[in-house]
């Protein structure tokens, strides 16, 4: 069964009659049209949301402003935009400059032709206005975690993602970016083919792009503000990790909770701390049980359960193979 595409809310901004109610594109696989709250004195505009697959999408706004309203920033409407899971989305613009006010998470972006705009986030919230002293032409596209991982690879996503700086989620920027890279997203919207065809050029045209951004992106020297990134999120992994009780998250929920990949992730923390994940959390946990018995009362099963182990025997286990006595022994020699 295919994985439907969330609901798009608008709520215009611009005063006009014609537009009194609020637009609430439902979730569908369907191609929808619809227009864009702009008064008849102001101008006219279309959106287009197009579905590619699950989890990916392309959307399509046009813009059009009447002379009299040129050097005018036009405020078009407040966006709001849920997804089940963190994805990647990007805007480029044809013509024209947009201004975002952004809420989730908190920005105020500028861009143009030549500057694309990112985000890495579970939905969105956004009053774009534009400027109409030229007439806009804008796509979009939003793709899932999952489903970017399906196209280009768990490994290039994650790379992908980091490369741009937008990690950990809710994450948004504008970036420069050549025309040549963004050329097949800005193409991916045909105004001459339909239904299955038009599909599947849509589908290419997205692809080609993906290739060229991952090309361009990944091929860049990592500059120290990007390293110092990663840094940053690795240190707030471990201190995420030190202070948790019970049950580890698996590698996958961890990679899901910062918004890149596994293998991403455990490098980094290897890079920085000298070793994998499950490997430092291992020791830190054991080191603390062993603070625990020393210092404290609490049952060995307490202390074993709040380490987040299924069983004390497999505490026990892991005890001694690290200090080289169980964990009874310790607290039996501490009271004699």
């Amino acid at each position: 069964m295919r994985t439907q595409i969330p609901p798009l809310f608008a709520h215009w901004l611009t005063e006009s009659a014609s537009f009194q109610e609020d637009l609430n594109l439902p979730a569908t696989f369907e191609e929808q049209t619809e227009k864009i709250g702009l008064p008849p004195e102001v101008g006219s505009g279309i959106m287009v949301r197009l579905p590619l697959a699950p989890g990916l999408s392309i959307l399509h706004g046009l813009h059009h402003f009447l002379p009299e309203v040129a050097g005018q920033l036009i405020q078009i409407a407040e966006f709001k935009f849920d997804l089940p899971e963190n994805a990647f989305s990007v805007q480029t613009v044809h013509a024209s400059t947009v201004c975002h006010r952004e809420f989730y998470p908190p920005a105020e972006l500028i861009f143009r032709p030549g500057h694309d705009l990112f985000r890495h986030a579970d939905g969105f919230h956004t009053i774009p206005s534009i400027d109409a002293s030229a007439d806009c032409d804008m796509t979009s596209m939003i793709v899932t975690d999952s489903t970017l991982n399906e196209l280009i690879g768990e490994d290039a996503a994650g790379l992908l993602i980091a490369r741009l700086g937008l990690n950990p989620p809710p994450s948004v920027k504008v970036i420069a970016m050549p025309l040549h890279v963004s050329a097949p997203l800005r193409a991916s919207m045909s105004a001459v083919l339909t239904g299955t065809i038009k599909r599947l050029y849509a589908q290419s045209k997205v692809l080609e792009y993906l290739c060229n951004l991952s090309t361009y992106v990944c091929a860049q020297p990592v500059t120290g503000a990007r390293t110092e990134r990663s840094r940053e999120i690795v240190h707030d992994l471990h201190a995420y990790l030190v202070q948790l009780e019970g049950k580890l998250p698996t590698l996958d929920e961890l990679a899901m909770r910062y918004g890149m990949s596994a293998r991403w992730l455990n490098d980094e923390f290897s890079r920085e701390y000298g070793m994998p994940i499950y490997t430092f959390i291992t020791d830190h946990r054991l080191g603390e049980a062993h603070a625990a018995l020393l210092e404290g009362n609490l049952p060995i099963k307490r202390i074993s359960q709040r380490l987040g182990y299924s069983h004390v025997n497999h505490f026990t286990n892991g005890f001694k193979k690290k200090f080289g006595y169980t964990p009874g022994s310790l607290r039996r020699g501490r009271r004699a």
